[in-house]
């Protein structure tokens, strides 16, 4: 029997959260937020030859930075700053999804392998542990801090 990624058990058990070899393991972190939240994202650290993402979603609204407004952002390793604040904004705005993405040969790529975040309530927000889809899961690839200010 072959091992299965952590993808395949995700899949398989039809929800978005699994436990992986003593951990719990997300496919997406959900953070309540409302209209007019401000969240700060702080990439820690990158311990991967591939570059690394944060995407974030916000459900019935937008992200807004300076002005800038979309429903999801890519914060890559390489372009973003390590620190940045924005706005959620949407009167029926009430979760950000967040979850891991790499890139494969130029390809921004999601949710295969041995992708997954192992999440830590700290008291600056969540810290959120990402393992990439490629090899075995780490959980060291991306690592970085959520926290909703207000």
């Amino acid at each position: 029997m072959t091992k299965q990624t952590i993808s395949e058990l995700l899949e398989e058990s039809g929800s978005d959260t699994i436990s992986y070899r003593g951990r719990v393991v997300k496919a997406l972190v959900r953070i309540p937020v409302r209209d007019g939240s401000v969240v700060r994202v702080k990439r820690e650290s990158v311990n991967s030859p591939r570059l690394q993402a944060v995407k974030i979603s916000v459900n019935k609204g937008a992200v807004d930075i300076n002005g800038y407004r979309e429903p999801t952002i890519s914060l890559w390793s390489h372009t973003s700053p390590e620190e940045i604040e924005f706005i959620v904004r949407g009167k029926e705005a009430s979760v950000l999804e967040i979850w891991n993405a790499w890139s494969m040969g130029g390809v921004d790529t999601s949710w295969i392998g041995n992708s997954g975040i192992v999440t830590k309530a700290s008291a600056k927000g969540q810290l959120l542990q990402c393992s990439d889809g490629i090899g075995q899961a780490t959980f060291s690839d991306l690592v970085a801090t959520i926290e909703v200010l207000n």
